[in-house]
């Protein structure tokens, strides 16, 4: 047994480097806190067919964001990509006007050889969106050297033109195999032919498809755990693994914890968000008979976990796929669009009337941490 003294002494010497320590974790803890591993940015998604909209959409990106994410999901200019020639003038203004809006901000830009019902084909990017295949695209397959080498080139040009950070070739892709499992081995051997081929050409560039992670949990789907062996065979022509997150889309929770757990298990690979959104409001899908109840609060809740495990499992970067709900557009397109549309209609971090939502509060506390770069 110790002396009386040494003891106080050994006694005191202990609550001192307790104190020390306490204030050591304490320093260190702010330190994480006040730091991030993410990005954080927004797809230039316009609320309205305005300029007024276009103009106050890229200007909340740049200064609620570090990241812009140019999504082109309608289409592929087939002809023009296979014989090297201009794509039509509407597409290339298009593809000016953002890097000219966003110049000095770090890039992600998706495309995508899918369609929008992602079972089969991307159909034609001319002076519109989705347009019919030219005929000698018809009925070809995704591994047909015609298609290879026409997406191949329409790749390069995206990264010619935009000089992106991050690079996805194709969107959403499991939903594929669901949707058309034959054509799901064609798409990979189009998907590894682009990757290998870009990476030669740009080593240093992250090259990835996106999936779906709801979808990649979803209860309903039964081929859910074959989808998840295929995703498992396709993750190794993928730098990153960039997921696209709408949870209520399958029944998960706004607090999914399970899910953003299950994922940092799936895979060893550095971890995105591509795109994401959570209702403010309930929805109602009258045709469908379905309701998914959802208010501000839930909203908010959903993103507080979601950047909370992105900092935790140290993600690349997160994308909100709206900053702002867009009823004006809705009232304009609902005649003709789809109902199931609407479901994206709330899921903006500022509601119809430019007023902020409690998650675009916690949105700014992440966005006001300093950004740390970690070697990999």
């Amino acid at each position: 047994m110790l002396p009386e003294k040494i003891f106080h002494r050994v006694l005191m010497l202990i609550f001192t480097l307790l104190a020390n320590a306490s204030l050591v974790g304490k320093s260190a803890g702010e330190e994480v806190e006040k730091s991030r591993s993410f990005l954080m940015g927004f797809t230039p998604f316009p609320w309205d067919m305005t300029e007024e909209a276009v103009a106050a959409t890229n200007k909340f990106i740049i200064a609620n964001g570090d990241l812009v994410a140019h999504h082109f999901d309608g289409g592929v200019p087939w002809t023009e990509a296979l014989e090297n020639k201009p794509f039509h003038p509407k597409y290339e203004d298009d593809w000016k006007r953002r890097k000219t809006a966003f110049a000095n901000v770090k890039t992600l830009v998706s495309v995508t050889p899918l369609n929008g019902g992602r079972n089969g084909m991307a159909l034609y990017r001319g002076k519109d969106e989705n347009m019919p295949l030219p005929a000698q695209f018809k009925g070809r397959a995704f591994d047909d050297p015609l298609i290879r080498q026409a997406y191949l080139n329409y790749c390069r040009r995206a990264v010619e033109f935009f000089h992106p950070d991050y690079f996805a070739i194709g969107i959403e892709v499991n939903e594929l195999f669901h949707n058309s499992p034959k054509e799901w081995p064609a798409f990979v051997e189009l998907h590894k032919y682009t990757y290998a081929e870009l990476k030669k050409q740009y080593p240093n560039l992250p090259i990835f498809a996106t999936i779906t992670l709801h979808n990649l949990l979803n209860p309903g789907w039964k081929d859910m755990k074959l989808q998840q062996e295929r995703i498992r065979e396709f993750l190794p022509y993928c730098d990153i693994v960039a997921i696209s997150y709408y949870p209520f889309m399958a029944g998960h929770s706004e607090k999914p914890t399970a899910a953003l757990d299950w994922i940092r298990s799936f895979t060893s690979k550095p971890l995105a968000v591509a795109e994401t959104g959570y209702p403010a409001e309930t929805i109602n899908l009258k045709s469908f008979h379905l309701t998914i109840p959802s208010d501000p609060a839930k909203q908010a809740t959903y993103y507080e976990t979601l950047l909370d495990r992105a900092n935790h499992d140290r993600y690349l970067f997160v994308v909100a796929f709206l900053y702002r709900d867009y009823d004006p557009l809705w009232e304009k397109i609902k005649a003709t669009a789809p109902e199931a549309f609407i479901v994206w209609k709330d899921c903006g971090l500022i509601d119809e009337k430019s007023n902020e939502r409690p998650a675009y509060t916690v949105w700014r506390k992440y966005l006001t941490m300093k950004h740390i770069v970690e070697k990999r």
